[in-house]
């Protein structure tokens, strides 16, 4: 989110939406940190962005375990870069056994927003190739004005720099403006 206020992407008087699936990461305390530093309405919600609502198995990287030079997040070594949802069997070392966290339709949560410019940063490690087909499948993408993504193929068994390409193409043939954020 730094990065988006230092780019001049998101400004004061922008509504932000996070989310955080790994309790490790204590978001709320990253939330009240960065409205301090940069006076922003944000909400955060501690769920991960899936395909449907309810309850998902999620890994939490150790990034003691899995020497990827995550940072700390939080006040433990489980709140690495790497943490996934299991259903997207992500390819990666250092994890121990998943924790149940709640899960969010993004789909809906986007149908639910009245802002009329929507500006997405996902970076969902993985999740993003389920998460976005869904919302193609919805017609919801369609909603999002401009998506930041960060996209996790090379840890993903099935995808490929072809079926990223692939899926940005189609996300831009619903007028989406679409850029890789690394």
């Amino acid at each position: 989110m730094v990065g988006f206020v230092e780019k001049g992407i998101i400004t004061q008087g922008t509504k932000v939406y996070t989310f955080e699936p790994n309790p490790e990461c204590k978001i709320f305390e990253r939330v009240n940190r960065i409205k301090q530093q940069f006076d922003l309405d944000i909400t955060g919600i501690e769920k991960a962005v899936w395909i449907r609502d309810g309850i998902i198995e999620f890994f939490q990287e150790d990034h003691t375990i899995s020497n990827t030079g995550s940072p700390t997040d939080g006040t433990s070594n489980i709140d690495g870069w790497g943490s996934s949802v299991k259903e997207v069997n992500f390819i990666h070392l250092g994890y121990g056994n998943p924790i149940e966290t709640p899960c969010i339709n993004f789909s809906e949560f986007l149908k639910s927003l009245p802002e009329s410019n929507i500006i997405c940063k996902m970076d969902i490690e993985g999740s993003e190739y389920d998460v976005l087909r869904y919302l193609i499948k919805e017609n919801s993408i369609s909603l999002i004005n401009e998506l930041y993504v960060e996209f996790h193929e090379r840890f993903i068994e099935h995808e490929s720099k072809e079926t990223e390409s692939d899926l940005t193409e189609q996300i831009q043939s619903f007028g989406v403006k679409v850029h890789n954020w690394f």
